[in-house]
């Protein structure tokens, strides 16, 4: 199960497609969606597509990004 598309419990592979923005966004657990707002802000998404596409608030995007450092 943990091989090359998996680090430290994220589904890497999911996490790509999440990103990509293309076809249906694939179900994530809550490690693959931190690492998701991660991946998406750092390809320079903003809060509100981020949030659209995981299914989620601008606002915990925004407080995540704040969390994690990241600059939107």
């Amino acid at each position: 199960m943990y091989g090359d598309t998996w680090d430290k419990g994220v589904d890497l592979v999911a996490v790509e497609r999440a990103a990509s923005l293309r076809g249906e966004c694939p179900p994530l657990q809550p490690e693959d969606v931190r690492r998701a707002v991660q991946v998406m802000t750092e390809g320079g998404q903003s809060a509100q597509v981020i949030a659209d596409r995981l299914g989620m608030c601008d606002r915990t995007v925004t407080r995540w990004r704040e969390e994690m450092g990241l600059s939107s």
